[in-house]
């Protein structure tokens, strides 16, 4: 189908290399779409909106920053476009079979208050532990969630928006829980018109049942794999293994994998520059809602290793604000981000019993 790229900047090349190159897609692009340019951009015209507004083909939206993205698509609705999708450009894609859902997320249910992406753990432990975890998840015990209150956290988070782009199923290991199957159906079922995704190492993909595997693609479930060193020995099998079930999989590779960050400072007065590594990582968890892992997961932090770092800022879901009022709050700054600094580190994994010092600095 004929397509158009709104955007004639870099993110719109970069979705017309892909069109044209990976995806061999050259003779379907019309032209782009840009309401501050004119002429032409890499050989292609550039219209107004007013030129192409009776247009029926796919138009991309080629903006990286979501609230533009939105007010662009909201734009689109009202000029009667029907194929409108955001391109997201998902860099570790080893398959280019369909651009639209390898590259990009279906604007069709973007109204209203809209949540850009929400994690949940199913798994708060992990088979590998690395220091450095922004979840914590090396201190955590080797325990099951309970399903039904995981799966009361998905339903109260979706009361409170009209639309969920991306639901991260995550750990810890997800695939340490063997209800994953259960969580793969029921959410599905909740989110029908939601990207889910499974967030893993992929040390664990290999010993998986074909009927797990059958069901991350009969439900059209995205699988997330972090390259660590591990992983990297595996990652032909696991791609094979992938690839032979036809689901869709994304690799965070190894040489982006390399470097952690410590992700606290015990002072609010550090020496190392403060940072935000999560701030579109809305999470849920037994409960409660926050703006990021880091601070979800702290009074468990503080608790193990009998720390004061700030906790407020977690809010009861059943209590808190509906929509765009939910969205300002968890956009606002809370104590915590005071200790969010950029330490790196190289990888490694934790010792048999983690240390303090292996997720925070204390100057």
């Amino acid at each position: 189908m004929e397509t158009l790229i709104y955007g004639a900047g870099n993110n719109g090349k970069l979705a017309l290399d892909l069109l044209e190159n990976d995806y061999k897609l050259k003779q379907n692009i019309v032209g782009f779409v840009d309401m501050n340019k004119s002429g032409k951009y890499q050989d292609y015209p550039i219209f107004k909106l007013e030129e192409v507004k009776h247009f029926k083909g796919m138009i991309v939206i080629a903006i990286v920053d979501f609230e533009i993205a939105k007010d662009i698509c909201g734009l689109l609705k009202k000029e009667g476009f029907k194929h409108i999708f955001w391109f997201q450009f998902k860099r570790g894609v080893t398959r280019f079979e369909n651009f639209f859902i390898e590259q990009c997320s279906d604007c069709k249910a973007w109204t209203g208050s809209i949540l850009q992406q929400v994690e949940m753990h199913i798994m708060d432990s992990c088979n590998l532990n690395c220091r450095g975890c922004a979840h914590f998840s090396p201190i955590f015990p080797n325990t099951l969630p309970e399903l039904s209150s995981r799966l009361s956290d998905v339903k109260m988070i979706k009361e409170k928006f009209s639309h969920i782009i991306k639901f991260y199923l995550l750990g810890g290991e997800p695939f340490l829980n063997p209800e994953i199957n259960k969580y793969i159906c029921e959410i599905r079922e909740l989110l029908p018109d939601s990207e889910l995704y499974i967030v893993t190492n992929g040390l664990l993909i290999e010993k998986l049942p074909k009927e797990t595997l059958e069901c991350i693609k009969d439900n059209h479930v995205w699988i997330s794999i972090s390259e660590y060193k591990p992983t990297s020995k595996k990652i032909h099998t696991i791609c094979d293994i992938l690839n032979k079930y036809k689901i869709l999989f994304e690799i965070r590779r190894a040489k982006d994998r390399q470097k952690f960050c410590l992700p606290l400072s015990l002072s609010e007065e550090s020496k190392y520059p403060r940072t935000c590594i999560s701030s579109i990582c809305v999470t849920i968890w037994n409960g409660k809602i926050s703006r990021c892992p880091q601070l979800m997961y702290i009074s468990y932090f503080n608790t193990y290793f009998n720390t004061h770092l700030p906790e407020s800022g977690v809010m009861e879901l059943k209590n808190c604000a509906t929509g765009d009022d939910l969205l300002a709050i968890l956009k606002e700054d809370v104590p915590l981000c005071r200790h969010c600094v950029k330490n790196e580190i190289e990888w490694e994994i934790c010792g048999r019993t983690p240390k303090l010092e292996d997720f925070a600095v204390n100057d």
